[in-house]
């Protein structure tokens, strides 16, 4: 979360962050919180452009929410 928070206190109105998780512990709808929570404690104005996951040879099993690994958000700030 910080070091989203502390790129989006750095990043200029118009700019685009991207913002990467390889972690089986972080969900996709954790990792978006997380990044929703460093927007509001950096006082910026987030929008989702898209997000993605891993490709289709790393394809994650529906029983196992950890084999989702790989998230990736591209965001609009300001």
């Amino acid at each position: 979360k910080d070091s989203n928070m502390n790129a989006l206190r750095i990043i200029n109105d118009g700019g685009i962050l991207v913002t990467c998780s390889c972690s089986s512990h972080v969900t996709l709808p954790l990792f978006l919180d997380m990044i929703a929570d460093a927007a509001k404690d950096a006082q910026k104005k987030v929008r989702i452009l898209d997000v993605r996951v891993q490709s289709h040879d790393h394809a994650p099993l529906l029983v196992s929410t950890g084999s989702l690994y790989l998230k990736c958000a591209y965001l609009l700030v300001g």
